[in-house]
């Protein structure tokens, strides 16, 4: 049995071998333009973390109204340098995102499903703290040990892919603070 193709088949199915047959490699555009898109995800992700933790000083106090219940000196210093510092960083991060080449904000980065995931964590988070009525404070300084050594690690990946001096410096900067802050809160930890 014979099938017959239309010439328009027969030249795709061409195309289609010529391009199996050719070297993969990406043009110096392409990869540019993926290395943008890297930078910019990594930006958005960064940015959202750093409002997230600007936040912790107030999410404290709110707790402290709520419970009536402090949490010890050395750890409210902690929460609120973290916060302090986040504040700053995240203000920072606005300025240097203007320079060539630009950091894009609010970008689609995520599916909808995992993003959906990730704001039901956060308001569950939250909501776990305000509520809780176990060690607010262990529990708030086991969450930070999480979310600096994410921060830390993200901006020293953005570090290494970075083609911009000022970001790039800024970035290794940042990425020795929130070390720095990680193990302050592990050394809490080790006594609270």
């Amino acid at each position: 049995m014979y099938l017959t193709h239309s010439p328009g088949i027969i030249l795709l199915i061409l195309a289609l071998a010529l391009v199996a047959c050719t070297d993969h490699g990406k043009d110096p555009v392409s990869q540019n333009d993926a290395t943008l898109q890297s930078l910019n995800v990594g930006y958005d992700i960064l940015r959202a973390t750093l409002r997230d933790e600007q936040h912790l000083k107030t999410i404290r106090l709110t707790k402290t109204i709520v419970s009536f219940k402090s949490i010890s000196e050395p750890t409210k210093q902690i929460i609120d340098d973290i916060a302090q510092t986040s504040a700053a960083a995240l203000e920072e991060l606005e300025l240097l995102a203007s320079l060539t080449p630009g950091i894009l904000f609010d970008i689609e980065r995520l599916g909808q499903i995992e993003q959906m995931a990730r704001d039901a964590i956060r308001i569950t988070t939250a909501k776990e703290f305000l509520t809780s009525k176990e060690d607010f404070e262990v529990r708030l300084l086991v969450s930070q040990t999480q979310a600096l050594r994410f921060i830390s690690h993200l901006t020293k990946e953005l570090h290494t892919v970075e083609t911009n001096a000022k970001r790039k410096e800024w970035l290794g900067t940042i990425s020795e603070q929130y070390e720095k802050l990680y193990l302050r809160v592990l050394s809490r930890l080790k006594v609270a």
